[in-house]
């Protein structure tokens, strides 16, 4: 394998600046709502240059990945240690939305939010285009939606593309055309090709329950020295997200509570609205938090994971793939549902 600097125009630095990679050495964790992952060590390179991309691609020349090039770093083994950054960084800027407004889908919402960062944040500096897989189709909102009544100031990545693509079952991925010239910024359907996983067969017999954090949130308004509260969302062990507390089949319960204050009275109903929103997207990072990972198991993100604990036992719940591990010969391991910090595993 080989990695190639390039400039914010595409074009190729030092005639290319391709290094060889120490095959070894090579990792990249490539996720689906969260950021990717890339580093590797390479022969020496001297040249002090700042490159804005950086491109792995295989033996025969042929593009394998992009991402945002970091500074190349000599070793004391006089060798070159290359890092990358998800495009996907890109978004993780401020973005003015006026959440007055009214969206027919959450594609048309997305495709709004990204025009705006693209106008505003990238201001021209390089062609980036979201484009929608043809297996998304047309996604109706559902309890999360944009809810503020005013104008406000959101992370594009974090308060908006993150929470709506977990929640609606989606996921993101960014490449460089490098003929074209741009960043692509793709957005696929989650869990749309099942594959049954028999956990006994790959060594795995002790699964359980993972506990988030987070199973239960609400909004809320203190006004006059009252609490107003919103809608109770309820998170099931099946990853499902509920209002109805006779579905609730996590225990202990861990609640999360988003409290607004007011003077006045006309601003209650709509603050708690916004609440309950902002309650729903902390539950949101709730979603699908397991941790198993599988090693010579191919899958990718559009994999639903159909997972079978015991035998005889049947489909206990289906995840979506969280991380794809390659080395430099390809996919390593798998690593299915969500992993983040703060959680325990009950067995």
């Amino acid at each position: 394998m080989i990695v190639s600097f390039y400039n914010e125009q595409f074009s190729g630095m030092q005639n290319n600046a391709s290094l060889v990679v120490d095959n070894s050495s090579y990792s990249l964790i490539r996720r689906g709502v969260d950021l990717d992952e890339l580093s590797c060590t390479c022969e020496a390179f001297t040249e002090e240059i700042q490159p804005t991309f950086l491109v792995v691609k295989n033996d025969r020349g042929n593009y394998v990945y992009g991402c945002l090039a970091g500074i190349p770093e000599r070793t004391k083994e006089n060798k070159t240690k290359i890092t990358g950054t998800d495009l996907k960084t890109m978004l993780k800027s401020d973005v003015v939305l006026d959440f007055t407004k009214t969206w027919t889908s959450v594609n048309a919402f997305l495709q709004e939010v990204f025009n705006e960062w693209n106008s505003s944040v990238n201001q021209g500096s390089f062609i980036c285009a979201l484009v929608f897989e043809e297996n998304v189709g047309s996604v109706p909102f559902e309890y999360l939606k944009p809810s503020a009544e005013k104008l406000g100031v959101y992370d594009a990545w974090e308060e908006v593309f993150a929470p709506y693509l977990k929640y609606y079952d989606l996921f993101m991925t960014a490449e460089l055309d490098l003929v074209g010239k741009k960043v692509v910024f793709k957005i696929g359907k989650s869990r749309s090709v099942p594959v049954n996983i028999k956990l006994w067969e790959h060594g795995i017999y002790d699964y359980g329950k993972w506990i988030a954090d987070v199973n239960e949130a609400q909004g809320a308004v203190l006004y006059g020295g009252k609490i107003t509260y919103g809608t109770k969302w309820i998170l099931t062990a099946q990853n499902a997200i509920t209002t109805n507390t006779a579905n609730r089949n996590i225990y202990p319960i861990k609640r999360k509570v988003v409290l607004k204050e007011t003077e006045k009275s006309e601003e209650v109903e709509t603050l708690k609205s916004e609440a309950d929103q902002e309650a729903l997207e902390i539950l949101t990072e709730s979603l699908f938090n397991e941790d198993l990972t599988l090693e010579n198991f191919t899958a990718d993100f559009y994999t639903r994971c159909n997972i079978c604990p015991k035998r005889g036992a049947g489909l206990y719940k289906s995840l979506p793939v969280g991380e794809l591990h390659y080395d430099a010969t390809g996919l390593k391991k798998v690593q299915i549902g969500y992993r983040f910090t703060g959680i325990q595993f009950l067995f």
